[in-house]
């Protein structure tokens, strides 16, 4: 599936760095890596739950599959700081 293909892409790209901070899913935050920090992103659907940094892109990309699929799952990107 496409959703999931999309956030194991995201999970290999997230890692420590600088620029924007966004929450992760142990109650911490992380410095989000040059290149991978646009956006700070929540998705969360039944047994699976990811928060992290983001490239603009891809938050895009994933909400428009999410929407072709009709899906009812938690999807939020942010710019702000710590705002997933």
């Amino acid at each position: 599936m496409r959703t999931t293909a999309l956030l194991i892409l995201l999970v290999v790209l997230a890692s420590t760095g600088e620029a924007l901070r966004c929450m992760v899913l142990n109650g911490n935050s992380r410095w989000c890596p040059p290149g991978n920090d646009d956006a700070c992103m929540r998705y969360k659907s039944t047994g699976m739950e990811f928060m992290g940094c983001a490239t603009q892109r891809f938050c895009d990309a994933l909400g428009a599959a999410l929407t072709e699929e009709g899906s009812d799952d938690l999807f939020l990107c942010c710019t702000g700081e710590l705002c997933n």
